[in-house]
């Protein structure tokens, strides 16, 4: 420390350790006439390390009571939240299958590589439902006659799964008024015990005059309601529906909805719910009845 004239102290700056640059950088590697390594004794070092192990371990500890605690209140069979307290809400979305890629379900008749992967798809699906009892009973749309696939193409609605989940169903004397005339004279046609399922309706949205069939059925049983995910070999019902004959070269548009009094329609196309909507185009020569298919 040097003293300036006008009696203010200044703090004058070290001079570099003498030696080389490589010997500088082997003294701050290890030192040995302070005996350290890195700018640091061993009981330096032994202390720092002590520290963060310690601290790390608190660390983990609390980690690990914080998730043994998180766990301690969930189940293995449903989550925490249901229904109306859940992201998921008690409005069940309806889905269809075959899933594709594109906006639209198209294929050409005469060429089984365009419609195959669609066939392929349901046979990977249904495997799930070999030992259905209600599946096997069925003698149409299924792989046997390619699931109608390519003249007569079976779309299969569901309902999608969700925890709890009860549906109030519709009694044959309270019916809505805008549900379809031919699925309201199915239900009052039934046996009562019968009449206590999930409807599915499906219409074309444009007059293409496509027929729809329902092989399997209209509706979804109330035996599989509620699903409570207890059974791990639970398979969620399905409505097959046949698009008998479908115009070649026109692009169809099916919207199917589910019925049940719980169940919010709304057509909205930015926050939709009810329903599902496919499109199919079938490419095709219209000319005559007979199709020779390429392989």
């Amino acid at each position: 420390m040097a003293n300036k004239a006008n009696g203010v102290e200044e703090w004058v700056r070290a001079p570099p350790p003498p030696g080389t640059c490589m010997s500088r950088f082997t003294n701050a590697i290890y030192n040995p006439e302070e005996n350290s390594f890195l700018g640091r004794t061993p009981k330096r070092w032994g202390i720092v390390l002590t520290f963060y192990l310690v601290f790390y371990a608190v660390l983990a500890l609390m980690f690990a009571l914080c998730m043994g605690g998180l766990y301690l209140t969930l189940e293995e069979t449903r989550p925490t939240y249901l229904l109306e307290e859940s992201l998921i809400g008690a409005n069940p979305g309806v889905a269809s299958r075959p899933l594709y890629e594109t906006v639209v379900l198209k294929y050409s008749v005469e060429n089984s590589s365009e419609y195959q992967p669609y066939v392929e798809q349901l046979n990977d699906f249904f495997q799930a439902y070999s030992s259905e009892r209600w599946y096997t009973a069925q003698k149409e749309c299924k792989a046997e006659d390619q699931y109608g696939f390519p003249e007569n193409p079976c779309i299969f609605v569901k309902v999608n799964r969700i925890i709890g989940w009860q549906p109030e169903y519709y009694e044959p004397s309270d019916l809505p008024s805008d549900m379809p005339e031919d699925l309201v004279e199915h239900i009052q046609g039934l046996d009562p015990s019968q009449q206590k399922q999930v409807w599915i309706s499906c219409e074309e949205e444009k007059a293409n005059d496509t027929k729809l069939e329902y092989p399997w059925g209209r509706g979804m049983p109330k035996e599989y309601y509620p699903y409570v995910n207890v059974n791990m070999e639970y398979r969620s019902p399905l409505v097959a529906v046949r698009l008998s004959s479908p115009a070649h070269n026109s692009n169809i548009v099916i919207r199917c909805r589910a019925w049940a009094k719980n169940i919010i329609h709304n057509k909205s196309l930015k926050e939709p719910s009810g329903y599902t909507r496919f499109q199919l185009y079938v490419e095709g020569n219209d000319s005559g009845n007979s199709t020779e298919v390429h392989t």
